[in-house]
């Protein structure tokens, strides 16, 4: 009987230890889809780039592009989605040297030419290398952060440790607990998480700073109501454009098209 109840216990033991590493392996291949190769780069839209590295304070070896302008009124430090690497923004250096701003596309740790493997401290801290590498390149100017999806978590966070100049949050969600809750609403999803990115959270602390959220009603990986969570969450100044398209392809960089005259005018008030 002793020994029936013993073999009972170890085998709930490994039970449980198979579910939990199951958990966790399922939890971080549903956050992070990172890919090596590089195929595209700003060059393929006519725009020079200069390749740069820089260290993530635990000590990892980052890679990006920085894109200066002509005549420069500011810099934006671009935290990207959870998927692909930087050359699937290479199509972003256009259309903010055109407006006059400088850009460091980067990647997170695991990403592209970025060593490591990405994870929620990881990323945190990448971005906030990322912006000291963006601040040094950029002399006196002030220096924004932009985040699409995940990296809208990201940028708010560098937000609550940098002076940053402005914010902008492009398909942004409120937690990675909000999106459990919507994605598995019988589970409790929420409660087995290791992971927070509690964006709306940190978004509340931020007073004082421009922000600008754009989310679209056609969204079909961050839910448009968790955008708007995130965006009501934020302390003012803010403003919330309703975009059109899909999860990764903002309206507002067109002229004329959904959410681009808020995009515009948020852009201006860094123009001379």
């Amino acid at each position: 009987m002793k020994q029936a109840f013993i073999t009972a216990i170890l085998v709930l033991g490994i039970v449980v230890l198979g579910a939990w590493v199951w958990l966790r392996w399922f939890e971080y291949h549903s956050l992070y889809y990172p890919e090596r190769d590089v195929t595209t780069t700003p060059a393929r839209f006519q725009v020079r780039y200069q390749e740069v590295q820089f260290v993530a304070p635990d000590g990892v070896s980052l890679a990006g592009w920085w894109i200066p302008a002509n005549r420069p009124c500011a810099t934006v430090v671009y935290c990207s989605g959870n998927a692909g690497n930087i050359g699937h923004r290479a199509h972003l250096a256009p259309e903010f040297y055109r407006r006059g701003f400088n850009l460091l596309l980067w990647d997170y740790r695991g990403y592209g030419q970025s060593s490591g493997r990405p994870s929620e401290k990881g990323l945190y801290a990448d971005a906030t290398a990322a912006f000291d590498a963006a601040e040094a390149l950029s002399g006196k100017l002030p220096v924004m952060v932009y985040g699409h999806s995940i990296g809208a978590a990201v940028a708010i966070q560098v937000a609550c440790e940098r002076p940053v100049a402005g914010l902008v949050v492009e398909a942004g969600f409120a937690s990675a607990a909000d999106l459990a809750r919507r994605r598995f609403p019988r589970l409790p999803s929420d409660r087995l998480l290791s992971v927070s990115y509690d964006a709306a959270a940190r978004a509340m602390t931020l007073s004082g700073l421009p922000k600008l959220f754009g989310h679209s009603l056609d969204d079909d990986v961050i839910p448009f109501q968790s955008g708007r969570i995130l965006h009501g969450a934020a302390a003012a100044p803010k403003t919330f454009a309703i975009l059109a398209g899909d999860h990764t392809h903002a309206s507002w960089f067109s002229p004329g098209a959904p959410g681009n005259a808020e995009l515009e005018a948020f852009l201006a008030r860094f123009k001379p």
